[in-house]
């Protein structure tokens, strides 16, 4: 799942460092891509170039079976000229890292540690040639970062409310190596809504209305899910996605919910 997004992003290679900085420079953030995804197959693949569909807002819900990360996938530009008609091209740009700072709305305290901090540099390399552009995948938000905002939302101290919007922002900076020095692109800015079960809503079919969060069919009834939710990462951007409940108290969540219950014989 997040394997396979990883590997295909990496797919580009290479990027940049040293001792001079360069900012605010050719190398630029375009976009958030949009993964291409096909429910059916249970398969995601970021798109290597740019395309007219983009990611405008996420959404990260942290009311699953486990904590998980969440993902942007930031195309990234060299809009350096070539210099070299062949050989090795001087204006080749090498990313290393993508640098992840994550701000939480004006209202939203949270105390974040050394061992989760709310900076912090995410590998993901990739090699441009000059006007080449690639695809990254990048954890913005790491599992331990879920952990602690969920903590947050059942101690009450960010509201769980599925009708209130709790926008946090994911600032990303490419960073890597041009020649000899280090280039780092202008920040790239992208808001990410937290939430408590949002994904976990707005089924259709009959059978399971009655089960939209914070309700969940018990595993051993489930006889289909027709929610399997993103196969991206289920706690991401897309839904609907059905849970069950492993334990009788529903406590003990599996996301998305397999199907134990042989279907019923007419």
């Amino acid at each position: 799942m997040i394997k396979k997004l990883t590997q295909v992003a990496a797919a580009g290679a290479g990027l940049l460092l040293a001792a001079c900085v360069d900012t605010g420079s050719a190398l630029t953030i375009v976009q958030n891509q949009l993964p291409d995804v096909d429910a059916a197959k249970g398969t995601c693949v970021v798109p290597a170039t740019r395309t007219e569909l983009r990611s405008g807002l996420g959404t990260y819900d942290v009311a699953l079976d486990r904590s998980y990360p969440y993902f942007m996938f930031p195309l990234v530009r060299n809009g350096l000229k070539p210099l070299a008609p062949s050989g090795i091209e001087p204006n080749r740009v090498d990313i290393t890292a993508f640098e992840v700072t994550i701000e939480p709305p004006p209202t939203v305290a949270v105390e974040w540690t050394a061992a989760c901090p709310n900076r912090f540099d995410f590998p993901s390399p990739i090699q441009l040639q000059p006007s080449d552009e690639a695809a990254a995948a990048v954890e913005v938000f790491r599992p331990c970062h879920g952990d602690l905002l969920r903590k947050l939302m059942q101690q009450g101290k960010i509201t769980t409310s599925l009708s209130e919007r709790v926008l946090f922002r994911a600032i990303v900076r490419a960073k890597g190596r041009h020649g000899a020095g280090e280039m780092v692109s202008d920040a790239f800015e992208f808001p990410v809504r937290l939430c408590y079960g949002c994904l976990q809503t707005g089924y259709t079919d009959p059978a399971f209305v009655d089960f939209a969060f914070p309700k969940v069919p018990p595993c051993n009834r489930l006889q289909a899910n027709p929610y399997p939710g993103n196969p991206c990462n289920p706690a991401q951007d897309v839904g609907p996605l059905l849970c069950c409940a492993r334990d009788a108290e529903g406590t003990q969540l599996e996301c998305p919910g397999i199907p134990r219950a042989a279907p019923a014989t007419p």
